[in-house]
């Protein structure tokens, strides 16, 4: 009885993400589906060989469980090795522009600041972007600034303080605060040499916990309203998205956020690249991305080593296909009218 009642559990969390819920005790399962689709394989294989079903409300359950297991399967799939790449490498890169960019939430109670500039010497990124960053961390990296002499310095103390640091000419940079007065987001235009320059956002919205936001509106507002502001961008112009987004990419605001940009999600057909949470291996997902727009290709994504905080690094290479035309994707009325509301309830939480 006590594996039927554990499947039963099983099931019900692998259906609550799909509910309109939006508090953390319902969005969280969303982000464990690769573990709870592990527990669910053992379960059922001990419920065949222990407790084979007799009564009628047991078939019930088995198959309830077997169904639930096919559909998270079905979820992240796509993050897998065996799925087609939608980030194709370009048939002719000799005149391409290729720019490589490293993502690390530091973790701002982390003071191992030589493990990160240890993989910044190896990796040589031409953007560096860290989360999490304060006074402090802005001092302990202070050595790498002769590189990257064009920084975006939000140093803050409350796990939200962000810095962008950059080889190339930054333009009509913005540090902006999209819904929470005090989670900072970065938009600026990066002059790599290309014809059009790269339109970068970075971002690290607040996530839905029990220690952070109650409801996940907050971060399901900021995302959309970087979405609303993705497709307003030069129509030319290579666009990236990045940073922890404290979200994984099959949840339903993150499937809204590529409908409504078009942007390419890199992990589709390379792997999951779990970054959080560094320490402990068995309780690992994906939160830290990066997207972009079609005219990007993605050559070389890894995930780097433990820098001493509770997040991998994450590194990408990846080719500018200088003045290629974009266009937003059409979004039906019914999106457009999902996303406003989103970002209404999550201004309006906010306040």
């Amino acid at each position: 009885m006590v594996l039927y009642a554990f499947a039963i559990f099983l099931v019900i969390i692998a259906l609550l993400p799909l509910t309109q819920g939006t508090h953390w005790i319902i969005r969280g399962w969303d982000f464990i589906r690769v573990q709870t689709s592990v527990l669910q394989i053992i379960v059922l294989g001990l419920l065949l060989w222990l407790e084979y079903p007799e009564a009628s409300w047991q078939y019930v359950v088995l198959i309830s469980l077997a169904i639930t297991l096919v559909f998270q399967l079905y979820v992240v799939f796509p993050y897998t090795s065996f799925f087609p790449r939608q980030s194709k490498k370009p048939k002719n890169t000799a005149n391409l522009n290729k720019i490589s960019l490293l993502s690390s939430n530091v973790l701002q109670t982390n003071r191992e600041y030589h493990k990160l500039i240890e993989q910044v010497h190896l990796h040589k990124p031409d953007l560096l972007l860290v989360m999490e960053t304060d006074k402090q961390w802005e001092e302990g990296l202070s050595e790498i600034e002769q590189d990257y002499p064009n920084v975006v310095r939000v140093p803050l103390d409350n796990f939200y303080g962000m810095h962008l640091y950059s080889k190339y000419e930054l333009s009509e940079t913005q540090v902006n605060y999209l819904v929470e007065k005090d989670v900072p987001s970065i938009f600026t235009k990066v002059h790599h040499g290309g014809s059009t320059p790269l339109e970068l956002i970075c971002v690290h919205p607040a996530p839905p916990s029990p220690t952070e936001n109650e409801t996940s509106e907050e971060r399901d507002a900021e995302l959309l309203i970087v979405g609303k502001a993705v497709r307003i961008l030069e129509d030319n112009h290579p666009i990236i998205v990045c940073g922890d987004l404290n979200d994984v990419v099959w949840s339903r605001v993150s499937k809204l956020f590529a409908k409504v940009t078009g942007l390419i999600d890199p992990r589709i057909g390379r792997g999951l690249f779990p970054t959080f949470h560094a320490d402990y291996w068995y309780l690992r997902f994906p939160i830290d991305h990066l997207f972009h727009s079609t005219n990007v290709t993605v050559d070389k994504m890894m995930r780097l080593p433990h820098i001493g905080s509770d997040h991998y690094p994450m590194f990408f290479s990846f080719w500018l296909e200088n003045g290629k035309p974009i266009s937003p994707p059409e979004v039906e009325k019914e999106i457009e009218e999902e996303v406003e509301e989103r970002i209404e309830e999550g201004l309006e939480r906010a306040e």
